[in-house]
Parts: structure tokens; sequence; C-alpha cells
């Protein structure tokens, strides 16, 4: 889904109409990215002279320890996504504004941390055999606005580092499971829904990353 939606917002982008003489216009260019929405491969074409589109993919996955509502638990968080960007650059020099939105299906899957064959959920201690597999999945699949800017500098001929600093504005969902008997149970799930409430679904997401891109 991610990759067919990439390949529709550059279809549309190549082929829509000039906005400015034709000669105005440099090919698109190609590179690679890194930063904290993961990595991936960087699009760029030039709109006008002070104005141009990029899609910036994205993949990554961070482990760790998480303990909502003092729940100790393992965390992992999964990035999948593609960035659609327009870049403005008020004096037409190499540095930008940007603006746009990211698509994807990142989320963040949490298990708890069991201790003397129990998990400790809110405070309640519940064995294993009676909760089963246990999940939390906060899923940040909604579209989110980002906002930032950036610049680039020549190393080569045709080659420049890009820059880029902003800030996404991720709105998730939270959904919980349990397998075992006591999925059932009052008070487990009393101290389940107090587990899902200490995540954050509303992120403000600091984005940072470096770019190696080719312009022809």
């Amino acid at each position: 889904m991610r990759w067919r939606l990439a390949a529709l917002l550059l279809a549309a982008w190549c082929v829509c109409p000039a906005l400015a003489r034709a000669d105005s216009f440099d090919p698109v260019s190609f590179g690679v990215d890194l930063s904290t929405l993961g990595y991936g491969i960087t699009l760029e074409r030039p709109l006008l002279f002070n104005l141009s589109a990029r899609l910036v993919t994205g993949n990554l996955s961070e482990s760790g320890k998480a303990t909502p509502a003092g729940s100790p638990g393992n965390a992992t968080f999964r990035e999948s996504n593609v960035l659609a960007v327009a870049d403005w650059r008020p004096y037409g020099g190499r540095w930008y504004l940007s603006g746009g939105v990211l698509f994807g299906s990142d989320h963040l899957d949490w298990t708890p941390q069991a201790s003397g064959g129990n998990y400790t959920l809110n405070g309640g201690v519940f064995p294993v055999s009676g909760t089963g597999a246990v999940q939390a999945q906060v899923s940040y699949a909604r579209p989110a606005l980002y906002l930032g800017a950036g610049g680039g500098t020549g190393i080569l001929k045709g080659l420049t580092i890009s820059f880029d600093a902003g800030v996404v504005l991720r709105n998730g969902t939270v959904t919980t499971s349990a397998t075992g008997p006591l999925q059932n149970n009052p008070a487990f799930q009393a101290d389940l829904g107090a587990v899902a409430a200490g995540f954050r679904t509303h992120v403000l997401y600091p984005v940072a990353g470096v770019g190696l891109v080719y312009r022809p």
C-alpha cells in the first residue's frame, strides 16, 4: 500500500502541468535519506524557481523498555512511511521552508514483562497462565502534518548533502488484547485499560535528517 501510494503521487507529480516556462525546470533529483522517520529514498522535482516537491520514504525499527501506568514491558516502534512535502525557498537559494503530509503505517507494539510468572498491570498482579498473551498497540496510521526547514550544500559536481529539521503532528489510536481466561475479568480489563491510557496518542514528534542527493 505504501509503495502504491508513492507511485501514484510520483505519477501525478511528474505529469502535472507546467507552472512556469518549460526551460525553467531541472530534471528530477534523487538520493538516499536517513532521519528520525527512518531510512529510504528521496525524489525531488522543481515546480517553480523557488518551489519544489519531494517524496521521501522511511523505514525503521527501534526497541526499548516502556512502563505505561507503571507497567514494565518491552516496546518496539516500527516506521514505514512516505512523506510528501513542498519546499519553498523565499530567496531562491539553498535554504527552504517545508510543509507536507506523512502517510504510512507507523506503530508501537508493547508487551508486558513477566516476573515470577505474573504480569504487573497498573499495580494489579495477574498470572500469565490467566492472562495469556497480552499486547497493546499504538497505531499512527492516520495522515500526519509535517512542518520544517532545511537546506543543502554541494560536495561534488551533481552531489549535494541535504539537511532537514521539523516536527510531525501524530494522532494515534490504542488497541489492547489478551488471549487467556482473564480477558473478560473486570479487574483485569480495568487495569489493561489504564495501561492503554498511559500511552501518548497525540505526539509532536521531532524530525531531523540528512541525505545525499544527486542533481543531474
